[in-house]
């Protein structure tokens, strides 16, 4: 995990830290003034490639919330950038926080929208001009009630309005988040003599923002309100002591034990102090909503970029190394499995020099055996007999007694005109058995349109039959064609058999799959 710089700003404090490896590490606080600034110069000198996350904790901030219409990509953020410049026109800082579905608005489910803006820039102006100066990436800028709602969520608390009660270098702090959404916040400078302030003027200020929830509607006067006093430092102990709680206001202090263990961290993970947690957030869970302009955060997108670069390459070289070496290994396992089997090839040959030896004399070479041996088997493998072309002619003879076979030709070879070739020849796949019959119509009277007739229902009983891919008249007992010419006289002798129309046809059968 790559270092990042962290700063927390408030009228009177700055405070920084680094975030490296899922920990926070120099947590420093100043005075805002010089010195502070020469400390983040220095801080950015000696970790010029980490990018910069600024926190502020300022009272010139605000905060609208507004339900918009559910849309995607360019249409969700030219209306979300139109109803910025809507609401805060001059303002440099600002920010629209998608923050989920209104899951009261039935099937519409508009989008929740919380818009922050920071009034004033003059707090940011001089770190920003560090920044700039020495090219530093800046991630982001955040209001400290944006950060605080990562910690909301993992406290879990199951009532609908809950109040965020801490005591910060600004002031106190207090956020109000309604069903876990951040809906507003406020801080109250309670010291700006630095006399510092007490316990029941902190509770006087928790009672007004009681009394603001409800009467302004934020918060329904039958909900129950939860107030979290985060007291870290000890500071606010007294606070809960001095607030009238009932059925609807329940008041709870979190100590830095029972903080340190929400957030899963050991006793050395966090500096006992309010800007080291909110800073340990920044840097754990930063915010998806930045109020940086895109020109301030221009470097950190480059950075950004020239980081993924540098990842990809390196996944890139991971897998070119493994690779590289699966190659190896299957290389040297191809070539010792070449070298067994040329040693076996060569122990096998000559045991059979060995055993041949011992065989007895033949008149016929072994190999000569061998190829006799396998067209044995090719004849045996594709041999066919014509008992199925017959069992198919005779099925559907039965059905036309007048018809009376007198030859029945059979082959099974090819019918392409150029087969094709196997090693042993033409291939069986282009075979198919072949037929001609010879037969004639008994008794015959003369009437030939009747005979053809017959002979064309035989023709197509054939062709019906599932087994057979060809049916063709090879001859008919009166030549049809136009083309033919009348030849002979009445008193020559004919070769037709007496009361008999003799016809041929050729059938062939269809492959087998």
């Amino acid at each position: 995990m790559s270092t990042k710089i962290l700063v927390s700003l408030s009228a009177r404090k700055a405070c920084f830290a680094l975030f490296e490896r899922g920990g926070l590490s120099g947590f420093t606080a100043y005075d805002n003034d010089d010195r502070a600034l020469r400390a983040f110069g220095e801080l950015i000198a000696r970790h010029p490639d980490a990018p910069v996350y600024l926190m502020v904790d300022t009272v010139e901030e605000e905060y609208r919330t507004e339900l918009m219409p559910h849309v995607w990509g360019g249409a969700r953020r030219e209306m979300s950038k139109r109803k910025l410049a809507q609401l805060f026109r001059t303002v440099p800082y600002r920010a629209a926080w998608l923050q989920g579905r209104d899951t009261a608005a039935g099937k519409r489910r508009d989008d929740v929208y919380l818009f922050l803006a920071l009034n004033s820039g003059d707090l940011l102006r001089p770190y920003l001009e560090y920044i700039h100066a020495r090219r530093a990436p800046l991630a982001g800028i955040f209001l400290l009630p944006q950060v605080t709602q990562a910690l909301a969520s993992r406290l879990k608390c199951d009532t609908a309005g809950v109040l965020l009660v801490s005591r910060q270098q600004g002031g106190l702090r207090q956020s109000f988040f309604l069903q876990g959404r951040l809906r507003i916040s406020r801080l109250t400078p309670l010291d700006p003599l630095g006399e510092p302030a007490t316990a029941e003027s902190y509770a006087a200020e928790v009672e007004k923002s009681r009394l603001f929830l409800y009467n302004s509607r934020l918060l329904p006067r039958e909900a129950r309100l939860t107030v979290l006093i985060l007291d870290i430092d000890d500071g606010l102990a007294q606070v809960p002591g001095l607030l009238s709680q009932d059925a609807s206001f329940h008041c709870q202090r979190l100590g830095f034990e029972q903080l340190r263990a929400a957030l899963s961290l050991g006793p050395a993970d966090l500096p006992r102090d309010p800007e080291a947690l909110h800073l340990f957030l920044l840097g754990k869970y930063p915010p998806q909503a930045s109020l940086a302009e895109p020109r301030l955060t221009g470097d950190f997108t480059s950075h950004q970029l020239r980081a993924n670069l540098y990842a990809a390459s390196a996944a890139i070289a991971v897998s070119a190394l493994i690779w590289s070496g699966y190659n190896l290994y299957r290389g040297y396992a191809n070539q010792t499995a070449t070298q067994s089997a040329i040693t076996d090839t060569a122990r096998y040959r000559t045991q059979y020099a060995e055993a041949a030896k011992q065989f007895p004399a033949t008149p016929v070479a072994a190999e000569h055996l061998r190829q006799a041996v396998e067209v044995a088997d090719q004849i045996k493998k594709f041999g066919r007999t014509p008992e199925p072309f017959m069992q198919l002619l005779g099925l559907v003879l039965s059905e036309f007694p007048q018809i009376e076979l007198s030859r029945l030709d059979w082959r099974y070879a090819s019918t392409t005109a150029a087969p094709q070739q196997s090693a042993g020849g033409v291939s069986p796949s282009a075979w198919q058995q072949q037929g001609e019959i010879e037969a004639e119509i008994r008794p015959f009277n003369g009437d030939y349109r009747a005979a053809l007739l017959l002979i064309e229902r035989f023709a197509a009983r054939l062709r019906a039959q599932p087994d057979v891919a060809l049916v063709s008249i090879v001859k008919l007992p009166l030549n049809l064609d136009p083309a033919s010419t009348l030849s002979g006289s009445t008193q020559d002798s004919s070769d037709a058999k007496p009361g008999a129309a003799q016809f041929k046809l050729g059938i062939v059968i269809r492959r087998e799959s």
